[in-house]
């Protein structure tokens, strides 16, 4: 900086008051006021300038000259204009502290500097702290690592690799697996094992047959539903007792309102004999034959049509056909005996 006369008198005069004179340092004086000038400027006074050095002031004209005009800068470095680089235009700058800002380790790359995101996948140190990617703990959007060992397409992770693999060395177990109701293992990873899981498979036929008599509860496989497992005499092949109120054959219907019962007169569910066969009795009963003309090989009294009438009629001309056979075979053994008694009485007389 460039001080006027009057400034420099000024200077000189206070630097005179306040200072002592030094014969054997003539520099002496002049010491206070050129440090000041050069840290009004923000400088140091040169080292060839220091304090106490008489043959620098005393040998440098130019020096004494500096000093009896102002001229303070002839004594401390001149200003040097502070250089920032930022390449990348990250906002962090080369030279570091001297322009603000952390050091920017690589001035290059616009996502590499100091406190950057480590970004899993760009193959470069972010965050400057000596780890690349994955490698950082701190890293982000990484990808999603899924460990399928089996190869079943299920991963022991869980969460976005989908559901989780209860047994990553087993391709046969997997959420996606049957559960296998004998093999004693959770083969489908829900907690369940064998038959406690509802959905298992390949489970041994259970059916419950309570009363032993060849009819289970559960139908299905096993078959038509016993309706009464505590009952032997009573299960689908059983016959319809007419007047027990019970549904015997287990289809819905008691008693008379089982078509076995329709076409007896009240009584079990045998056939009764048919009005002709009534021990040659031809007052006509009022029940029809019982027949199976549905073919079930049962007893049930099917409807009775025409052709059964027929049938009917033709078994009866049969019977009465025998029926006169029968009566003709009797005539003629009590003839036969007649005869015999009546050689018996004459020869007795004889």
């Amino acid at each position: 900086m460039i001080f006027g006369k009057k400034s420099l008198a000024a200077l000189m005069l206070g630097a005179f008051s306040l200072t002592a004179f030094h014969d054997v340092n003539a520099y002496g004086y002049m010491e206070d006021d050129i440090i000041n000038g050069c840290n009004s400027m923000g400088y140091d006074l040169l080292s060839a300038y220091q304090a106490d050095s008489c043959t620098a002031c005393h040998g440098d004209n130019q020096a004494k000259s500096a000093y009896s005009t102002g001229n303070y800068e002839y004594f401390c470095p001149a200003p040097v204009a502070t250089t920032c680089t930022d390449s990348d235009g990250d906002g962090y700058y080369a030279e570091g502290e001297s322009c603000g800002t952390e050091a920017d380790f690589n001035d290059n790359n616009v996502a590499a500097y100091p406190g950057a995101p480590e970004d899993c996948t760009d193959g470069i140190d972010n965050d400057g702290n000596g780890m690349v990617d994955a490698a950082d703990p701190g890293a982000v959007d990484c990808p999603v690592a899924c460990t399928d060992s089996d190869l079943d397409g299920y991963a022991v992770e869980g969460g976005s690799c989908g559901a989780i693999d209860c047994n990553d060395n087993n391709p046969a177990i997997n959420p996606g697996a049957d559960e296998i109701c004998s093999d004693e293992i959770d083969n489908n990873c829900n907690g369940l094992v064998d038959t406690a899981d509802s959905n298992a498979v390949d489970c041994p036929l259970e059916c419950t047959d309570g009363d032993a008599d060849g009819y289970s509860v559960e139908g299905g496989a096993c078959g038509a539903v016993d309706c009464d497992d505590t009952n032997a005499d009573v299960n689908p092949g059983a016959l319809e007792v007419c007047d027990d109120g019970v549904d015997n054959n287990c289809n819905g219907l008691s008693d008379s309102a089982d078509g076995v019962c329709q076409n007896s007169d009240g009584g079990d569910d045998e056939c009764e004999m048919p009005w002709w066969r009534s021990k040659g009795k031809r007052d006509h009963h009022h029940l029809k034959l019982c027949r199976d003309d549905d073919a079930n090989d049962d007893d049930s009294s099917d409807d009775y049509d025409e052709e059964d009438e027929k049938d009917d009629e033709d078994e009866r001309d049969d019977e009465d056909e025998q029926d006169d056979e029968d009566e003709h075979d009797d005539e003629e053994r009590e003839q036969k005996d007649c005869d015999d008694e009546d050689r018996k009485s004459r020869k007795s007389r004889s």
